[in-house]
């Protein structure tokens, strides 16, 4: 368990006050984070799906409405699951809801010419439809919520603990805007670096920390929901873009100690930190960039101080250029060994910590320490 979902005192009703936030914000972040273990996605989706073949046509959304909140189920997924019948499939599901309600209801299935059909009758069509979306409701909701739980457990490599504190940063950010929130809360769960980062408890020793290319300060909020008392706290973020740099002096304005800053790597000068944080973004730099860039974090960094670097290793094959195609900017990759190389060039002694939550061997992950004699220049 993380050291700040183990003590309440750590958790962020002890670090500031409760924001009063607009009403749709709080409506949003209830639906979107509402009941979301495996077990209650598996059954949301199967229920919604049950309730989307069913032929009560302009009740679906009432309906899922009610069931989802009587069985305490996310509704927003369940409505969205429903949606499974649409214009584009109604017509396959309805002929199987007939065929198969006729077969189980005379042993016989339904003829389509259309002098049988009228023999059949009204009644009989609408008995035969009743039970054979009943019939293909629970098959197709128990097969796509079988499917979502094998999905969301797969997807799931974090303990409720780190969701929850997850969930908490992410309410920071429902207040400068929902897009941010949806970006953070992506981000907090699926960058392995964050939980691996709290399991080392960067955060709650009050040491000075630096976070290079930060985005929106994630870090950030970590340290300022869940670190030490504010005098305790230091924590820098540093980034090139003006726009995540205005939403991270948003979310960090009532933490003392936490400050972000606009610069460019290339020219920014590092105060002295202990713990150094760099990831994903040497890659947007030239290789002499971020020689230089390593060179200057280990002239002013004390030794012991710990630097983490993640980044894309161009060594991985053909694993590294499938995930290169999704990089829009910053193509300065570096297979491991020469990444290693530049770290010990530069005054850190490397260890190996790559991520078992990592999905594929393409990233790396370094810890540097500096070295009592580290390079200068």
């Amino acid at each position: 368990m993380h050291p700040a979902a183990r003590d309440p005192q750590l958790g962020p009703s002890a670090a500031i006050p409760a924001r009063r936030r607009p009403w749709m914000r709080r409506l949003y972040l209830t639906l979107r984070t509402e009941h979301t273990t495996p077990i209650k996605v598996a059954l949301a989706v199967g229920l919604g799906v049950f309730v989307g073949v069913s032929p009560v046509w302009g009740l679906h959304l009432a309906l899922c409405m009610l069931l989802a909140t009587a069985f305490r189920l996310n509704r927003v997924l369940v409505y969205a699951s429903a949606n499974f019948g649409n214009p584009l499939t109604a017509a396959p599901i309805l002929f199987a809801e007939l065929q198969i309600g006729h077969r189980l209801l005379h042993e016989s299935w339904l003829p389509i010419a259309l002098r049988d059909i009228r023999a059949v009758g009204f009644q009989g069509l609408v008995a035969s439809l009743a039970v054979g979306s009943v019939a293909v409701g629970l098959v197709l909701g128990a097969t796509m919520g079988a499917a979502a739980w094998l999905v969301t457990r797969w997807g799931n490599r974090h303990r409720d603990d780190y969701r929850d504190i997850a969930d908490a940063i992410v309410l920071r950010y429902v207040d400068v805007s929902i897009r941010d929130a949806e970006a953070a809360r992506a981000v907090l769960l699926r960058d392995p670096l964050y939980p691996f980062l709290l399991e080392e408890g960067f955060h709650l020793d009050g040491r000075r920390v630096l976070d290079l290319g930060c985005g929106r300060a994630l870090a950030g909020a970590l340290i300022g929901l869940y670190g030490d008392p504010p005098a305790a706290r230091s924590y820098l973020g540093v980034d090139a873009s003006e726009r995540y740099v205005r939403t991270a002096r948003q979310v960090l304005e009532e933490f003392p100690g936490c400050g972000v800053v606009a610069s460019d790597l290339r020219d920014f000068d590092p105060p002295a930190a202990d713990i150094v944080i760099v990831n994903d973004v040497l890659r947007y730099l030239p290789f002499t960039a971020q020689d230089a860039l390593l060179r200057r974090i280990a002239r002013v960094a004390p030794p012991g101080a710990r630097v983490f670097v993640r980044e894309k290793n161009s060594g991985a094959g053909w694993r590294f250029r499938l995930a290169a195609l999704r990089d829009a900017h910053g193509h300065h990759y570096r297979r491991a060994e020469d990444l290693k190389n530049a770290l010990i060039a530069a005054g850190f002694s490397v260890s190996d910590r790559a991520l078992a939550r990592s999905a594929s061997s393409v990233w790396l992950l370094f810890e540097a320490i500096r070295r009592p004699a580290a390079a200068r220049g």
